[in-house]
């Protein structure tokens, strides 16, 4: 009589599971929109019951806290290893500005995603988008007044003014993505 073993397949880690969870809440919600993306769509690409992804998350907006606190991680990752490289303050700025484009061109889902939750307003709360928005706006505002300060940019220049400006522009350029399609030219 043979008797067939059956292999036991380990259960994935605790990371292992919500990052799962998290990848597929991310491509649900850039193909579906946060709206119509439902945990149930997301616990079926992830593969598992939709009551486990309660176990980890305790609503959709957490859900999605999550999806984009690790895509601004990745961003601000790159960033903080490639802008001590750059030499230039002038070219630091320039580089952040780039970097913004990328973010932008690179994923029009995760872009849309970006872009709606950026536009919730609710003062004791801001979102998770608009904190990414404001540090990237601190590191370029540090870039102009280090370029003041060693005069590579005109003493008088408003940081403030300087980086609505740019802020503005890359707004329009996403939102003008988003409603398009139409490519980026980065360069």
């Amino acid at each position: 009589m043979n008797i067939a073993t059956v292999a036991k397949i380990p259960r994935p880690s605790k990371e292992q599971r919500i990052d799962t969870i998290v990848e597929s809440a991310r491509k649900v919600f850039c193909s579906c929109g946060f709206e119509k993306g439902s945990v149930l769509d997301i616990a079926t690409d992830a593969g598992i019951a939709e009551g486990t992804i309660y176990r980890y998350f305790d609503s959709k907006h957490r859900l999605l806290d999550e999806v984009l606190r690790r895509h601004y991680s990745v961003i601000f990752d790159d960033i903080q290893q490639t802008l001590p490289s750059i030499e230039g303050h002038g070219n630091r700025l320039r580089y952040l500005i780039r970097r913004t484009l990328i973010t932008i061109s690179e994923d029009r889902g995760m872009c849309g995603l970006r872009t709606l939750y950026a536009r919730q307003l609710d003062d004791k709360h801001p979102s998770l988008s608009q904190d990414q928005n404001r540090r990237m706006a601190v590191l370029m505002a540090n870039e102009v007044k280090a370029g003041i300060k060693n005069g590579s940019f005109r003493t008088g220049t408003s940081p403030s003014i300087v980086c609505d400006m740019i802020g503005g522009g890359l707004e329009l350029i996403e939102y003008s993505y988003m409603r398009t399609g139409k490519a980026i030219d980065v360069d």
